[in-house]
């Protein structure tokens, strides 16, 4: 509430300085602002909202650069009782998990934990926590036998006999505390169960965070992530490879691949707007946080392959987008971060950085 009534004060000196009416300057700022839910990146707001819990502000762009930023993943996964592949797109950092990343490279202290008998003891302690819990039991998702089990990581703030449950989208509902219990234990879980630990304090340069954040941003997108085969699937090398299958005519080509099928159309627009990314891939949302620490011109190529993704994202969900159409945008993405990655590299090692 104390939010939305500084945010009606802004609109109010903005009508008196400008002369639009209170809908125009409302927009206008409402477009503005990075915190807004329909541009915040999940993963990382979870952690910025427990920071909040133990009264620790950080701001949720800033955070998202810290635990990492953007990344890439792709890969195609054929299940026996699937009628296709199911495309997967990761466009955030990945796979390291983001609440003890963001902590860790704050030096905020914190305890992680796992097990059904922790997950009790901190619901009955009343410790605000993230947690992975079963897809299946979260009421705003939907689920199949195939996802119901799969992991989603949220805030829970227990109250009493239930807890307030988050997971960064802007979404939220309240579990019995019986029902959070369950939806742990019933997860194929990898990621810790997190808690802020007591008289923990954020620094007060967050300089060394944000560039540890972006090495390691620069890291996913060049680096071997796994150590086996599976590497040409991630960052740079996984946006040439994507690109090469969409367009590739032979047993691996999309075209084959999902012959008469056009499932990968609503696959790009899950993965592009909605499962492990902030909207547009979270580039935009990058690009931002690059300028904010600045870095802007890394951010401009950033800026520039946002576009791209979301021509993608517009197509597949209009129905009117063709394997060739997406091949380009594929291309001129891979090759703007290229760029990016390369600009953003300079600059870490390099004297402007000193500004961040």
């Amino acid at each position: 509430m104390t939010e939305r009534k500084a945010f009606k004060r802004r609109v109010r000196a903005q009508v008196a300085t400008t002369g639009q009416s209170y809908a125009q300057a409302a927009a206008q700022l409402e477009a503005g602002n990075p915190a807004r839910v329909a541009e915040t990146h999940p993963a990382s707001a979870v952690v910025v909202a427990l920071l909040r819990a133990s009264r620790l502000s950080l701001d949720p762009v800033t955070a998202f650069g810290i635990g990492g930023g953007i990344g890439f993943m792709y890969g195609l996964f054929r299940y026996a009782d699937a009628p296709h592949p199911l495309l997967t797109l990761v466009c955030q950092h990945h796979p390291e998990p983001w609440a003890p990343a963001i902590l860790d490279r704050l030096g905020v202290e914190y305890a992680s934990s796992s097990g059904r008998r922790d997950v009790v003891r901190l619901l009955e302690d009343g410790a605000a926590m993230i947690l992975p819990v079963a897809r299946g039991v979260v009421p705003w998702l939907d689920a199949d036998d195939l996802t119901k089990r799969e992991e989603h990581i949220v805030l829970a703030l227990p109250e009493r006999e239930s807890a307030r449950v988050f997971d960064g989208t802007g979404k939220h509902s309240r579990l019995t505390k019986a029902e959070i219990v369950d939806a742990y234990a019933h997860t194929r879980r990898k990621h810790p169960v997190t808690t802020i630990r007591q008289n923990a304090r954020l620094p007060r340069d967050l300089r060394p965070a944000v560039s540890a954040g972006l090495r390691a941003t620069v890291s996913g997108m060049t680096d071997r992530v796994l150590g086996n085969s599976f590497d040409v699937n991630f960052g740079l090398s996984g946006l040439r490879r994507w690109s090469e299958r969409v367009t590739e005519k032979g047993a691996d080509g999309w075209r084959h691949v999902f012959a008469e099928d056009d499932a990968w159309r609503q696959r790009l627009i899950d993965c592009i707007d909605r499962e492990h990314t902030a909207p547009t891939a979270g580039r935009p949302l990058f690009a931002r946080m690059l300028r904010m620490h600045g870095l802007a011109g890394a951010a401009e190529h950033f800026d520039r392959s946002a576009p791209h993704w979301r021509a993608i994202a517009l197509g597949a969900t209009r129905g009117d987008l063709e394997l060739e159409s997406l091949g380009h945008h594929v291309d001129a993405i891979a090759t703007e971060e290229a760029d990016g990655i390369a600009a953003l590299q300079d600059l870490l090692q390099g004297a402007a950085y000193g500004s961040c």
